[in-house]
């Protein structure tokens, strides 16, 4: 838990936190009086021409690598304007926004099947964003599984509680890493077997992003009903869950169609 100095500058300057679920002190005051006075904003890295690289260690003994990176580089715009590249060859704005995830990763070959199942039941409720295994083989030539987790950093210290409660493993692999997402919100639909949900994703420019209304330039990238609406109706009604699917989407461009076709 961090101190009551880090935690005062930190509201200062309305700082973004996570836990990474170690519990040591990993910021000190002068570290984050340093931070909330030099920094203009937070979030990824900015687009740059990389100039230096400084790197240093601490003393402390942390599950993960205890090293602070400096990188000092010029920015995308100002690089641009140096070389005085045309504008026919910029990147062309991006349709998504990025956001910070972690991925979990352990191997395990000597757990019973039947418990996967429960695994991944017990790791949505510690708010996993998705699970998935694979199949590999292990050493002395045994079949096993990756069992991979994506969650968001603040999750990280349940779902690994959940790994090592639930499962036979005896350490689990942490990864950082940047993920591009959509923008998306789930829409009703009424058929006539009842209501099923429609997840819409959204596209558009950076400016277009940034609103928190929907906007008509915004480009429509993917509409798909939800399976468990789907399934249940299909069931009830003893129809083909592809029956349902398509009608559940039949039924939604006739309702929002027309307002939101995508963009060419």
């Amino acid at each position: 838990m961090p101190v009551p100095a880090v935690m005062k500058l930190w509201e200062s300057r309305q700082v973004p936190v996570y836990s990474n679920g170690i519990n040591r002190e990993l910021v000190t005051p002068t570290g984050a009086a340093l931070v909330v006075t030099l920094a203009t904003s937070f979030g990824s890295p900015p687009a740059m021409t990389l100039q230096r690289v400084g790197n240093g260690a601490g003393s402390l003994q942390l599950p993960i690598p205890n090293i602070l990176r400096l990188w000092i580089g010029e920015s995308a715009d100002a690089t641009r304007r140096i070389y005085k590249q045309p504008t026919s060859i910029d990147v062309p704005a991006q349709n998504h926004h990025l956001e910070t995830i972690s991925v979990l990763e352990t191997q395990i070959d000597d757990l019973n099947p039947q418990a996967i199942g429960y695994v991944f039941e017990e790791l949505f409720n510690a708010g996993a964003v998705d699970v998935f295994t694979q199949p590999i083989g292990m050493k002395k030539s045994r079949p096993g599984v990756l069992l991979t987790v994506i969650c968001h950093l603040q999750d990280i210290g349940a779902c690994e509680t959940v790994l090592f409660r639930e499962t036979t493993t005896l350490g689990v692999r942490r990864l950082v890493q940047q993920r591009a997402i959509l923008e998306r919100e789930i829409q009703s639909v009424q058929t006539e077997y009842g209501e099923i949900r429609v997840k819409v994703a959204w596209g558009g420019s950076e400016t277009l992003r940034q609103s928190t209304e929907r906007s008509p330039h915004k480009t429509l990238l993917n509409v798909q009903p939800e399976y468990e609406d789907c399934a249940e109706l299909a069931r009830a009604n003893n129809l083909p869950w592809r029956q349902m699917h398509q009608l559940a989407l039949q039924t939604w461009y006739r309702q929002y169609g027309q307002a939101t076709q995508p963009e060419y």
